[in-house]
């Protein structure tokens, strides 16, 4: 069970501003500050890539984005809130990935600013009543590097559940069918900091969006994939899964790690540019993340 502190925490590090991909929060914070918090003037919303921000509920936005009640059903039970309490807290992104007892996401969720580790690590996916569980974070969870850098082709973590989510069917992936440009994208996000539309926190948020350049992966099979996308992405993004259909059937293509500098004006509504940083990036869930996935589903690391 989880005791009411750590749910007290949990909710306040998803009501906070945030400051990074991963909502890093200080390690006390009191019922005083949180009020203080709570009156202080909304911050400007940027890095909204190509426009308005047009994120919304799953459950709003779901059917034109072409998603069944029966998928719908599904990406609630298979992703949603990642985050450690210890010695920090940090609240992200992540959905199954391979079987019902692991998640991918972005790896420095569990790693503070100095590289020092974080613990007291859990999952909760987005379904009706969806449960708590805490991760294994040992030696053999299968981060990107030992020192994974935020933002990085090496910025992946692979995680143990303590239990089966029992009943979530994970999205498969389709490494022979590579990403291309103008693939269409459904991005799902547990909830990222500071979006135009208010959402129910208990529903993930989902948003259309496209590849604009897809990465040739047979150059370097065994590195990690990646790709850049038009996605929106602030804080709290990280980790998020990127959907699309293969052949109707929709598929996990990657997880958000890094965009532009979503705090800065210059950034709201900018058209797509790499050079200008007005881009999002995903890691591709074929070559070594794949592998990797894999390897812990045997019961290796």
């Amino acid at each position: 069970m989880v005791d009411a502190m750590r749910i007290l925490i949990f909710c306040l590090s998803l009501l906070l501003p945030a400051a990074a991909h991963a909502i890093d929060l200080p390690q006390a914070i009191g019922l005083a500050d949180f009020a203080r918090a709570s009156r202080l003037p909304p911050v400007e919303r940027v890095n909204i890539i190509d426009g308005r921000d047009d994120r919304d509920s799953l459950l709003a936005i779901g059917p034109s984005l072409g998603l069944s009640h029966g998928e719908i059903a599904r990406i609630r039970s298979v992703s949603g809130y990642v985050g450690c309490l210890s010695p920090s807290p940090s609240v992200g992104s992540a959905a199954l990935f391979l079987t019902n007892q692991q998640i991918l996401t972005a790896a420095h969720v569990f790693f503070e600013p100095s590289g020092k580790r974080r613990w007291k690590c859990f999952f909760r996916p987005q379904s009706v009543d969806g449960p708590m569980i805490d991760l294994v974070v040992d030696d053999k969870t299968h981060f990107g590097s030992k020192r994974p850098k935020a933002g990085s082709n090496n910025d992946y973590a692979i995680v143990r559940l303590v239990e089966p989510l029992e009943g979530a069917v994970p999205f498969r992936v389709a490494p022979d069918v590579p990403v291309q440009n103008g693939d269409k994208l459904i991005v799902i996000t547990a909830h990222p900091a500071e979006m135009e539309k208010e959402v129910d926190r208990d529903v993930p948020v989902a948003q259309g969006c496209e590849v604009r350049r897809a990465i040739d992966k047979s150059r370097s099979a065994a590195k990690t994939s990646f790709f850049r996308t038009d996605c929106d992405a602030t804080g709290a993004s990280s980790g998020g899964m990127n959907l699309s259909r293969v052949n109707g059937e929709l598929v996990f293509r990657g997880i958000t790690i890094t965009t532009g500098p979503w705090r800065d004006p210059r950034y709201k509504g900018a058209p797509y540019s790499e050079k200008g940083g007005s881009v999002t990036t995903a890691l591709g869930t074929d070559a070594a993340i794949l592998a990797a996935g894999r390897a812990m589903a045997a019961g290796g690391s």
